[in-house]
């Protein structure tokens, strides 16, 4: 079942509230500059529903400004399903109580088989993209209900203020490639590099033995959601999507091509 859990502590004042007596306080930054401070309490108001695995706060035009990502993963039902959640928020904490800005929340109800939704840290940021004080927060997370290794679905979502929101969603890098040992290679689809639907026809045409269902590993859908936002939104997110989708591919291409480590019985045996 879902939880929610209300973190107590004094909000006033607000910024020493927020940044004294906090266990751990990291400071990072975005890629254009816009300062964000990782925190591990978050202040009394904030709603954080199942697991906190992020908190961050920042400022803009708009005041002090707090972001809290949680997830949770339940235990098996009778019937042998599971089910998973991942969600988010951002706050202005700048008054008397935090005022929610917007909210994000996505299920995988009664999986027969794994559940699971994560978020995929390095995909936050927070940018000021326009450049007039007003910041946009992005947040990506993996989303599946499977049985075996194979991408998942992946989403990108940008909020602008409280009723704006765009989105790329598609297919990750996870279970892309395998290593083939009679090659002694990687074997699979390469990452795209161009995710317009005569883009990835392309590449399906040099590895037919794929399959030709579109989006692609490591591809969205379609940019809808950017037909009347400003160009420097679909900019940042297209760029942004390849980036994460390189890391996720380095890294799992790396752990295919790992060697398998003996085990004790291959170590005594004849």
């Amino acid at each position: 079942m879902n939880s929610v859990q209300l973190l107590r502590g004094r909000l006033r004042p607000v910024l020493m509230g927020l940044l004294v007596g906090v266990a751990c306080v990291t400071s990072v930054r975005a890629d254009d500059g816009v300062a964000l401070t990782s925190i591990d309490q978050v202040p009394d108001g904030v709603e954080v529903r199942g697991k906190q695995v992020a908190a961050y706060t920042w400022d803009d035009r708009q005041g002090k400004n707090l972001l809290v990502l949680a997830e949770q993963v339940s235990e098996r039902e009778d019937d042998g399903t599971q089910s998973a959640f991942v969600y988010a928020a951002q706050y202005l904490i700048d008054g008397s109580r935090p005022k929610r800005v917007w909210m994000l929340y996505d299920d995988v109800q009664r999986c027969e088989f794994d559940a699971a939704l994560r978020f995929d840290r390095g995909a936050t940021k927070v940018t000021d993209l326009t450049g007039d004080g007003v910041t946009q927060a992005t947040v990506g997370y993996s989303r599946t209900c499977t049985s075996d290794v194979s991408p998942n679905e992946f989403k990108l979502i940008m909020h602008v203020g409280k009723s704006q929101k765009y989105r790329l969603r598609g297919v990750d890098r996870y279970g892309a490639a395998w290593w083939d040992e009679e090659a002694g290679a990687l074997r699979g689809m390469p990452l795209p590099t161009d995710c317009s639907v005569a883009g990835q026809q392309a590449l399906v045409s040099q590895y037919k033995e794929q399959g030709t269902e579109l989006p692609l590993p490591g591809c969205y859908g379609d940019e809808k959601d950017f037909a009347k936002a400003p160009e420097a939104y679909l900019a940042f997110m297209r760029q942004h999507w390849f980036a994460l989708m390189q890391k996720q591919d380095a890294e799992w291409s790396q752990a295919q091509a790992q060697p398998s480590q003996p085990t004790e019985e291959d170590d005594t045996a004849p």
